[in-house]
This record gives C-alpha cells, structure tokens and sequence, in this order.
C-alpha cells in the first residue's frame, strides 16, 4: 500500500536509506537536499508488512494562491521512485496512479525513473523529453581526450597556451557574482530571486559532507572563471559555472573542465554537465566526446474549471 506522508511524518533515516539502496539514487533524492530546494515537499511511501520502507517517490511542492502544487525546484534536474529492490512495472504504475491521484496539478516534474513507455500510457499527462550529458570516467584521460570533437581540441590547447591556472576555492560568492554579472542578464525575466540563497546553503552543506569541489580559473591571481561540482556516489554534477569575458574568450571553463577529466580520468562513475535545453549549451558539451541519457519533464492539469480559470487570471495579470 502506498501512503502520502507530510514532511514532517517522513521517517528521514528509513528514507534516505531507500535512496541510497535505489539504482537511482542521486543526491537530488536525498531528504537535506530537498529541505533546501523544495522545503514543503512531501513523499509518496510504501512499506512492508512491518512497516519498513520498500520504496519512497519524492514529491517537490511550490504554494501559490494559498494552493500547493507540483513543481520541479531549482538545482535538481530530476528525481525518481526510489527502492530497495527492482520495481516492477506494476509498482511503478501504483506510484503513479497515487501521484495524479493526491495531486491533480503537476506544473513541472522531471523524472529519470519510471519512464516514457510508462509515462506515456496516461493520457492527460504531457510529457517532454529532455536530456543530459554524460561521460564515462573510467577511461583514461587520453581516451576521453581523442574524444573531444576538433573545436574542442582546438580551444583546449588554445587555453593551455594562455596560461590560466586553477585555484580551489571555499566560498561560493565570487561564482556567483559572475553569474549576476555576466550571465544573469540572459535570462528571460532575471534569474529566480531564491538561486543565490539556496546556491550558498547547498554549498554549504555538500562542504560540510565533503561532496563539493570549486574550481577557479585565474590569471595574475585575478578569477575569470568558475565551476561547483558535487560529486555523491558515482556520479559528480556540473552544478553551477560561470566566466567574465576574459574568461569566455579565454576558453577559461574548457580549461577547468579538461583539468578536472584530467584528473579524474581512469577512476569510476560518471560526469554529468547537467546540461540546459539550450541548443548552444548542448552543443557546447557534446563537444568534450559526451552521451545522451534522456529524463521527461511530467505536466498534469485536471484542476476544475473554476480553478483553470484562476490561474489562467492570474499569469495574465502577472
């Protein structure tokens, strides 16, 4: 039997517990993370005959017009149903039913796990798929290097040629302040007013359970460039980057992240840009020899009326 469980009911250690036993079980998935991005959040549990917990669906909420709904939150590219074991596609199917069952509108809701071929049998749902990068770091760094595409080379060696020099870093602000200040601007409608608050509380907590590495690219002790990575069991993330204008022309990022495949090739997991649907960025990553592992991006809307209307009021007064 699968329950709806506020936050506050969830048994955190029986949960996390589910996430690292999962095949999908990323640091997104993991209840502290989730108290940052998404503090109203709730989960979908089932349990054994003994109450124990077999499996746990994460569900990420956002309050609007004193409603709550499903939204996908900032600095999670996606979640998934977490089990101890392998899910049947029956079990996974019970997980969606009680999803669209306990809430009927779902703005935006990525998931790795189940996917399309279950996704798809619901006919109200609208799904898009998306997509991330990958690379594999257990080969070594001259395999993954040959890998990268002519350009990629070519601005690689480009950068070794300026001489940029890499320094790690302990505190997230001056990342940031290059983000406000060189990239901010294109975004459509700014960035979110809560990214630079939970990109300095998730710094802070993957620092203190040792998951973060910042990166600087620098000249004459002057940062041009920057990259947070969070690497949690088997996978490190390309969370957050940013470069002035001397560093974009320099190919400061290519710089950082040809050192840090350097460095970690012919070890074990994976590498994921968590990459943007933006064709340029895209591109940009598929350029240092990565594959493509597709999630879905989940809309449902079965509100009554009344309340289509409302909302509909409401984003055209926005």
């Amino acid at each position: 039997m699968i329950t709806r469980l506020y936050r506050s009911q969830l048994d955190t250690v029986a949960y996390d517990a589910c996430v690292e036993a999962s095949e999908w079980g990323m640091i997104y998935g993991l209840s502290w993370w989730l108290d940052t991005v998404s503090p109203d959040w709730e989960c979908l549990v089932e349990k054994d005959s003994l109450g124990a917990y077999r499996a746990v669906f994460p569900i990420p909420l956002q309050r609007k017009l004193s409603y709550r709904f499903v939204h996908q939150p900032l600095f999670c590219q996606f979640l998934a149903i977490y089990a101890r074991e392998t899910l049947s596609p029956a079990r996974q199917q019970q997980f969606l039913d009680a999803l669209f069952k306990n809430y009927r509108f779902v703005a935006s809701l990525c998931l790795a796990f189940p996917g399309r071929e279950l996704l798809q049998t619901y006919a109200f749902a609208r799904l898009t798929p998306f997509h991330t990068h990958l690379i594999s770091l257990e080969n070594d760094y001259e395999y993954l290097r040959n890998h990268y595409n002519r350009d990629r080379k070519m601005n690689v060696k480009r950068a070794e040629k300026l001489g940029w020099e890499k320094a790690e870093g302990n505190e997230v602000q001056t990342l940031a302040a290059l983000f406000k200040d060189f990239h901010e601007h294109q975004i459509e409608g700014g960035a979110h007013p809560d990214t630079y608050l939970l990109l300095e509380k998730l710094f802070q907590q993957t620092q203190e359970r040792g998951f973060s590495e910042l990166w600087y690219a620098q000249k004459e002790g002057r940062i041009h460039a920057g990259a947070w990575l969070v690497r949690f069991r088997e996978r490190t993330l390309y969370l957050f980057n940013a470069a002035d204008e001397t560093g974009r022309r320099g190919n400061a990022r290519s710089f950082l992240l040809d050192e840090y495949l350097k460095e970690k090739a012919g070890s074990s997991g994976l590498f994921d840009f968590e990459s943007a649907q933006k064709k340029e960025i895209a591109d940009f990553y598929a350029s240092f020899g990565s594959y493509v592992q597709e999630f879905y991006e989940l809309r449902v809307n079965r509100l009554p009326w009344w309340m289509k209307a409302v909302w509909k009021l409401r984003n055209l007064l926005r």
